[in-house]
């Protein structure tokens, strides 16, 4: 009798649940790959945020002295920033003149650095406004926001202190008088250092009544500073700096891709502009100058001298140089202002 033998083409069954088991193993991967890059994500965040604070905070240095200390009649003076109204606590010491008469004529707008205030005895800058006080010229030295005794604020490294620099324009243009019997000021020119240069810069594009500037060692842009010191400070991976600033952009409005003077200071041509730098200064290169001059030089009308002072630290021209640099800012600053013609 002859068996039926099974045919070679006949289908074998399925395998029940292989293509199901493999789409479930693929979803598996899938979800834990969105779930870490989730994770990671929050994670940088969270690091982002933490760099955001580290920045923000900046410790006040208290004012342990006052022009009276050099011999010199002041007074205390309160004014808004221009645009957000912070209450900005300032010095108006009057120009002495030969003869010991006070002057208002020739005013210099002090502005001090970072985490520092208008009387930081460090570079010399209430040492520095009295001789130029002394010189002739009246001095409206201030305090920036968040420092001092000036109103809290966030840290912002020149972004937002330009405009407390437009406040003290403001400020001696059309505020109350201090003393109302000098009158105000003829000539308006400005003196920073460090950030308070930088700040300086971008404010003295905008406002045509800074009718001359002073930068030490000012940057030409705060981010390489920012890409050194944030690692530096809060001891993470470089990675986290441009998530830390990010952070701080939403959470204090500060744009630090946009603090740079290096954009702007062609535009205050034909205004004389006089860079100074230390030849030793290692937190803001003197390439940085470099880089700001041959900026300001861009422009057909410039007027731009330099100092790259020989043996100077960081901020520390004046301390260096002292006489000699007083001398030179008061011939730069005569030539740019005019004499003072009050005493005649």
């Amino acid at each position: 009798m002859l068996t039926q033998t099974p045919s070679s083409t006949a289908s074998a069954p399925p395998v029940k649940g292989k293509s199901e088991k493999a789409d479930r193993r693929w979803r598996r991967i899938v979800g834990a790959l969105l779930a870490l890059a989730m994770a990671l994500t929050m994670s940088y965040a969270a690091v982002g945020v933490y760099v955001a604070t580290q920045v923000e905070v900046m410790p006040r240095m208290p004012l342990t002295t006052t022009p009276a200390s050099f011999g010199l009649q002041y007074k205390d003076v309160t004014f808004p920033s221009r645009g957000d109204g912070l209450q900005l606590k300032s010095w108006f010491i009057p120009g002495v003149l030969p003869n010991g008469q006070l002057t208002s004529q020739r005013t210099i707008i002090v502005l001090h650095g970072n985490v520092t205030n208008r009387a930081d005895p460090g570079p010399g800058i209430l040492r520095f406004s009295s001789e130029m006080a002394h010189r002739g010229f009246a001095i409206l030295a201030f305090d920036f926001r968040g420092a001092g005794e000036s109103a809290d604020a966030p840290r912002s490294i020149g972004y937002l202190e330009q405009h407390d620099v437009l406040g003290a324009v403001d400020y001696l243009r059309s505020g109350t008088l201090p003393y109302p019997e000098l009158g105000r000021p003829h000539a308006i020119a400005g003196w920073g250092l460090s950030m308070g240069g930088a700040a300086l810069i971008l404010a003295a594009s905008q406002e045509p009544a800074i009718q001359a500037i002073v930068s030490d060692c000012a940057f030409a842009d705060v981010l390489p500073i920012l890409e050194r010191e944030i690692p530096k400070g809060g001891h993470l991976p470089a990675a986290f700096t441009p998530g830390g600033l990010v952070a701080y952009r939403a959470l204090y409005g500060v744009n630090f891709y946009n603090d740079r003077p290096v954009d702007v200071i062609a535009s205050i041509a034909p205004r004389p502009i006089l860079l100074i730098h230390g030849s030793l200064d290692e937190y803001t290169a003197p390439s940085n100058m470099a880089a700001l001059a041959a900026a300001a030089r861009s422009a057909p009308n410039a007027n731009v001298q330099t100092w790259l002072v020989s043996g100077a630290k960081h901020a520390r021209s004046y301390n260096v140089e002292g006489k000699v640099y007083v001398d030179r800012l008061v011939a730069f600053y005569t030539a740019a202002l005019g004499p003072d013609t009050s005493g005649s």
